[in-house]
């Protein structure tokens, strides 16, 4: 373990036992400092994780935050999601304690490089993306964050490797001091988690923060499309590489572009240190949509910045066949296809999702929980591309009062319901597609426990 930050012997309190939590707890221990973890739920999992750590002499609190507990604490790591009118996160900051992101802790123990995704919709699917481009090209890299691995769990991993491919969320970002990405990506900003941020404005700062370090030796990746995206940068040293769904043949003589790619017709172009090259045509990529165009662009302009070949990316790209839980194909019964986006868990994202499809072919799933999103912004698509919308969870009601009277509209009472209720009411040839809008903590773990749940409610279905 290459550790940057000495830690022996501080007491660092960890709020929230989630994955990264607990992973950042070990981390911790490990680094001999004095760890104290604790967890607003009581439950079986929580008691089973609970007595695994105190084994290794780790404080654990459960069913509650007592200021006791957190008292005297020299660093405060809350887990992604703890909000921060979190007492312990309130009493920190008045007491200028040092408040740190689990990303930002276990940069303290990496000295790898590391290219970092961020993006309100599809960092799932460009950071699994790079990570394949990297392992055909031998560089091998340990891919991890956001995306269901802690960054603290790969630390040892990630001596043995080249680099850190890392998925990284608001949460995550707003709480860095020196954690650095050689290469940066981002993907777009749109409305998502203000039950958590205050406004836009802090949403937006909070992924910025991923440029906040970055050196004129690294690479920043940004969206040339999303205005809030392209102005982020006039805020990074790193030499900047814009990707665009057309062609923008001005950023050539532009100082503040090192490179660019664009498509061009039914084909992705880029232009890379003053030279302009076929990359691939669009129809030939497994994945569909628009917005994966974007993902495939940003995914090629990283691996690029990392030194690897034009036709070693090519390669990847066009055997990229998606991840899981983002408009992954379940199953096809009696005619019906059902598809599991339970990943969609913003409007835009949904958006994306349903515009893939032909008009009124689709019986949507959605709801859960609301995460301060505008649900009428999607209403005249879903009018359109919709044959009957299905709503679950705890946003049902707000999302139907934000849909045109006019959309063909249910109420199921659970998931299992709303899954066979789509199926009765499908005819020959259409979709069934679970897209949320809405995070899946009403009802389930997190999205993956969504998406496997639906899958196997379909493949159970007669």
């Amino acid at each position: 373990m290459v550790i940057k930050k000495n830690i022996s012997g501080k007491k660092i309190v960890i709020i929230g036992l989630s994955r990264s939590g607990e992973a950042a707890a070990y981390l911790a221990k490990q680094a001999k400092a004095k760890v104290y973890v604790s967890e607003v739920e009581d439950n079986s999992r929580m008691r089973r994780k609970t007595r695994a750590l105190k084994r290794l002499g780790i404080a654990v609190e459960l069913g509650g935050h007592t200021p006791a507990f957190f008292s005297q604490a020299q660093i405060l790591l809350p887990s992604p999601g703890v909000k921060n009118s979190n007492p312990a996160v309130v009493w920190a900051k008045r007491k200028k304690v040092p408040v740190i992101s689990e990303i930002e802790f276990a940069g303290w123990f990496c000295a790898k490089p590391v290219t970092a995704i961020t993006g309100s919709n599809g960092k799932t699917t460009v950071t699994t993306l790079l990570g394949k481009i990297f392992e055909s090209a031998k560089k091998k890299a340990e891919v991890c964050g956001n995306i269901g691995i802690p960054f603290s769990s790969r630390i040892s991993q990630c001596q043995g490797s080249k680099l850190v491919v890392l998925e990284v969320s608001s949460f995550q970002l707003q709480y860095i001091n020196k954690f650095r990405a050689h290469v940066s990506v981002i993907l777009n900003i749109t409305q998502n988690h203000f039950d958590y941020h205050h406004s836009m404005r802090e949403y937006i700062a909070a992924k910025a923060n991923i440029l906040r370090n970055q050196k004129s030796t690294d690479f920043c990746v940004l969206n040339y499309d999303d205005k809030l995206v392209c102005d982020l940068a006039k805020k990074t040293r790193a030499k900047v590489l814009f990707f665009s769904k057309k062609p923008r043949p001005f950023l050539r003589k532009s100082k503040d572009c090192y490179g660019y790619c664009w498509l061009e017709g039914n084909k992705i172009v880029s232009y890379w240190r003053r030279k302009q090259e076929d990359v691939l045509f669009v129809d030939l990529l497994k994945i569909k949509g628009l917005h994966n165009v974007e993902n495939t662009m940003a995914a090629f302009l990283a691996a690029r910045a990392q030194d690897i070949k034009k036709e070693e990316i090519v390669k990847v790209l066009l055997a990229f066949k998606g991840v899981e839980h983002r408009c992954e194909p379940v199953a096809r019964k009696n005619g019906i296809n059902f598809i599991n986006d339970s990943k969609s868990t913003t409007v835009d994202a949904t958006e994306k999702a349903i515009s893939m499809f032909p008009d009124k072919s689709l019986i949507l799933i959605c709801g859960g929980r609301d995460k301060g999103s505008d649900f009428s912004v999607i209403s005249e698509l879903i009018a359109k591309k919709v044959y009957l919308l299905i709503v679950i969870g705890e946003a049902a009601d707000i999302i139907l009062k934000s849909m045109d009277k006019n959309i063909k509209a249910r109420k199921a009472a659970t998931f299992e319901e709303a899954v066979k209720l789509a199926y009765r009411k499908a005819l020959k040839g259409m979709n069934v597609l679970l897209s949320p809008m809405c995070s899946s903590f009403d009802m389930f773990k997190n999205f993956e426990h969504r998406g496997k749940v639906f899958k196997a409610i379909v493949r159970g279905l007669n």
